[in-house]
Order: C-alpha cells, then sequence, then structure tokens
C-alpha cells in the first residue's frame, strides 16, 4: 500500500446550448491521501465530489490529469486491475447468490480457491457481525445489513483504495451512526485508504482523518474537521459548514465594525485596512452573566429556541443580523423567545475572512 496522489484531475461536458463550448464538472484537482487514511470529500450535491471519486476508480476517463499509487500511474489502468474495492449507496449484491457467496466474489475473480475464499468470506462476515448469516439470501437482510455485505465484499480482497459513495444515506439514522461505528472501527483495524464521499458534515467530522470541502466543481479548502470548523477559508466553506454568524464589516486601523454597527472591537493580527467577513462559531456566544476581558457586548431579541443533545440553539435578533449561539439548559431557562437579550462574543475565536 502506498500514498494515492491525483494530480490535476478534471472533467469536461459539452452542450448544445453552448455552442461547443466546455462546460466544467470538475476543475482541477490535485490532492495527496496518506496511506491508510480515512479522506473525505464533502459538499453539496452537484459539486463534482462523486464525479471525481468515479475518475480515481477509472468508471470515468478524465479530461486532464493523473492518478497514482505510490510509483505506479494508474490513469489509463483499467478499473478491474487496479485493486481499488468501491461500495455505493446501493449494496448492488447478488441476488441470486447467498451473502457467503457475494463475499467470496471478488476472490473468485483473482482465482482463489473455493475452500480458500469461503474461508476468508465466513472470516469476514463475523468481522463485520454477520456472523452466521452467509446462507442466507440478501432480500432476507435489512438494509443495513445488506450494506454490511457490501462492505466486507469490497474489504475481503484487501484492496489498496476502498472508495465509498454515500454508502449509508438510505439507512435510518440509528442505523447510519451504527455503520459508522463499524466503518471506523474496521478501516483502524485493516488500516487500509479510504476515500469517502458524503454531504453529511456529522458523518464527515465523526469518520475522517482529513476532510476537502467542495463546491461548484471546484475544491474549497482541505484540512482536519477542527480545522475547517474553526478557520473556514471562505464564506462558502463556513456556509456549507453550518456556520451562520458571517458579517461583513470594514477593518480600519485594527478595528473591526460590522454593517449596522452589531459589533466593534479591536481585533488580533497585522490585517490590511479593508473590507471583511467576520465569522464567529455559535459556542463563541455566551450569556452575558459576566463580562471576561476581550469579550464584545450585543444586545438583541430572542427569536427561536431550539433543544437538542443536551443543549438550546438560540438565535437573536441583533440590529438587521441574526445570531445563531449556544446556550446550556440553565442559561436557557432564565430566557424565552420575545425577550431581550445581552450576549457576550469571544473576540479571540472571532476569524477574518477577506473576499
Amino acid at each position: 500500500m502506498s500514498d494515492l496522489r491525483i494530480i490535476d484531475m478534471e472533467k469536461r461536458y459539452q452542450t448544445v446550448q453552448q455552442k461547443g463550448k466546455a462546460s466544467f464538472v470538475l476543475r482541477p484537482v490535485r490532492l495527496d491521501i496518506r496511506k491508510g487514511e480515512f479522506f473525505s470529500l464533502l459538499g453539496p450535491s452537484g459539486c463534482g465530489k462523486t464525479t471525481l471519486l468515479k475518475l480515481v476508480a477509472g468508471l470515468l476517463e478524465a479530461d486532464g490529469g493523473e492518478v497514482w499509487l505510490g510509483d505506479e500511474n494508474l490513469t489509463n489502468v483499467p478499473p478491474e486491475s487496479r485493486r481499488f474495492a468501491m461500495v455505493f449507496q446501493q449494496s448492488l449484491l447478488f441476488p441470486h447468490k447467498t451473502v457467503e457467496d457475494n463475499v467470496a466474489f471478488g476472490l473468485k475473480m483473482q482465482k482463489v480457491g473455493k475452500k480458500q475464499r469461503l474461508k476468508a468470506a465466513r472470516e469476514m462476515l463475523e468481522r463485520v457481525g454477520l456472523d452466521g448469516f452467509g446462507s442466507r439470501s440478501p432480500d432476507e437482510l435489512s438494509g443495513g445489513q445488506q450494506q454490511r455485505v457490501a462492505l466486507a465484499r469490497a474489504l475481503v480482497a484487501h484492496p489498496h483504495v476502498l472508495l465509498m459513495d454515500e454508502p449509508f444515506s438510505a439507512l435510518d439514522p440509528g442505523l447510519r451512526e451504527g455503520m459508522r461505528d463499524l466503518l471506523s472501527r474496521i478501516q483502524k483495524e485493516f488500516r487500509v485508504t479510504v476515500l469517502f464521499v458524503t454531504h453529511d458534515r456529522d458523518e464527515a467530522f465523526a469518520l475522517s482523518d482529513r476532510i476537502a470541502v467542495m463546491g461548484d466543481g471546484k475544491l474549497q479548502q482541505v484540512g482536519s474537521a477542527r480545522q475547517l470548523y474553526e478557520r473556514p477559508e471562505t464564506t462558502a466553506v463556513a456556509a456549507f459548514l453550518g456556520l451562520r454568524n458571517i458579517l461583513s464589516g470594514t477593518l480600519e486601523n485594527g478595528r473591526f465594525v460590522s454593517a449596522g454597527g452589531i459589533i466593534e472591537a479591536r481585533v488580533n493580527g497585522q490585517l490590511a485596512d479593508g473590507d471583511y467577513f467576520m465569522v464567529i462559531r455559535p459556542e463563541a456566544i455566551k450569556a452575558a452573566e459576566c463580562e471576561p476581558l476581550g469579550h464584545v457586548r450585543v444586545r438583541g431579541i430572542v427569536q427561536e429556541m431550539n433543544y437538542g443533545r443536551g443543549m438550546y440553539i438560540l438565535k437573536v435578533k441583533a440590529g438587521n443580523q441574526l445570531l445563531e449561539c449556544v446556550f446550556t439548559t440553565s442559561q436557557a431557562e432564565k430566557t424565552a423567545v420575545g425577550e431581550p437579550i445581552d450576549l457576550l462574543v469571544d473576540m479571540k475565536e472571532a476569524w477574518l475572512l477577506k473576499e
């Protein structure tokens, strides 16, 4: 196993309406994915992430660029010779074969003897929690169980890279979380390189070592979940990651003033004067129970209060800006929708972007 390198891969289509001009589906992408890394392509539908996955798999012909695994150029190698395995949203099991035979099918194509491949299939089924299910047919399994079989089938041949395209999106939330836990455990156990496509931020954050955020057919930012969430490089990345507190404003002599004057504060760093966007994570806005140094007070009206996972998400109207913040249950009990509220913004957690 070696590092997977994607070098300026791109895909173009032509439409009649454009009179022969190329319409970019995927602009040149360059990525280095380390051996044994869990790497996710995250973005909305139509952003090019599945196209990139299919280019890496060899299922689509690229209009430019190369795919390398270590010192081997795979760009012109047919899909079946790349030793990549793929798991799709649907399990795509053979309905006329038993579960055991489905898992062993890839080994059969590699000319592995029947006794050896069935033994490997049974062992892999045990690894994914389906011990004793080998003689069943796929239609006797639940959706989650079928995806476990698909995962076992992909891993049993010890692929160089495991490619996964929205594999859990058709499952119920509880099953989806269970499959994430299983995949995380199995990936660490086998130390297989995974390239994973998803539009679900929580899924990417829970599973990935690193994430590439994609949008409009382009690679927008690459980093760990924490790097992306705490330091987005564009407002588009910030918004896609669920950061709603994005305030436009002006920086002059080290002092930022947001449009409408909601935030006026000195900021750290040696940034040039000009127009900026300030991104503030919800956790950086607190109830004004005290006023520590480095915080700015904001007054507003509570518009919404929603409970989830032990915390309340509040939306507060401050001037023309709607701010989102996180409150504990005890803090939330001291206010209500329609009431005025004082908030404190931790300026150390504010992030300025110039676009």
